[in-house]
């Protein structure tokens, strides 16, 4: 499988796409396929930090999700059955690769690389910049809740099946995370007031 298809036809619901593959109709995977396998290379860069892998992570899911759609039990709840394949697969695949994407730069090559960036509005690149860095230096339990919320748009509740916990789990583990990067943020930007003001005074 390649991670170029066709142009499938639109406005068919994903609930319908699924019963069609049950069925045997190729056609409806690569619709579905087509559908979601930008958002599915961009998360699993995010979560991963590697682009070198983003794409095999991304062909990997799709073929499990082939392999395995009969067991989905609500085909309209596809989405957020195939990212939770997705994470889990995001996550054996950096755990192999080893050593991640320096932080700073994560989101930065994520743009390069012609991954689109989607969030919620008060997320905008150039002015969060050190934000991103931040959320790259989460471990990937926090990381992955924080993509998946903020740049997938998933409810807590889709969290939940997408990483196989309770929602309880993923609140606690978004309040953590927003905990710590606004804790680190805050360490960050008072560090850098302190050198502009010392900068200051060597100019005066």
């Amino acid at each position: 499988m390649h991670l170029i298809s066709r142009k499938g036809e639109c406005g068919i619901e994903d609930s319908e796409l699924v019963l069609l593959i049950r069925q045997g109709n190729d056609d409806a995977f690569e619709q579905i396929f087509d559908k979601y396998k930008n958002e599915a290379v961009r998360t699993a860069y995010l979560i991963t930090g590697k682009k070198s892998i983003c794409e095999d992570i991304a062909q990997e899911a799709f073929i499990k999700c082939y392999k395995h759609i009969g067991k989905l039990k609500n085909p309209a709840g596809f989405r957020a059955w195939f990212l939770r394949i997705l994470t889990r697969t995001a996550w054996k695949y950096g755990r192999e690769a080893g050593r991640e994407t320096p932080a700073e730069n994560i989101f930065e090559k994520a743009g390069q690389a012609g991954l689109e960036l989607t969030a919620r509005q008060y997320f905008t690149f150039e002015e969060n910049r050190r934000l991103y860095a931040e959320i790259g230096l989460l471990e990937k339990k926090l990381k992955t809740v924080i993509v998946l919320y903020y740049f997938n748009g998933l409810s807590t509740k889709e969290i939940a099946k997408a990483t196989g916990c309770l929602e309880g789990t993923v609140k606690s583990r978004l309040f953590t995370a927003r905990k710590r990067l606004k804790s680190r943020l805050e360490i960050f930007y008072s560090t850098e007031k302190e050198k502009d003001a010392d900068a200051a005074c060597k100019v005066v």
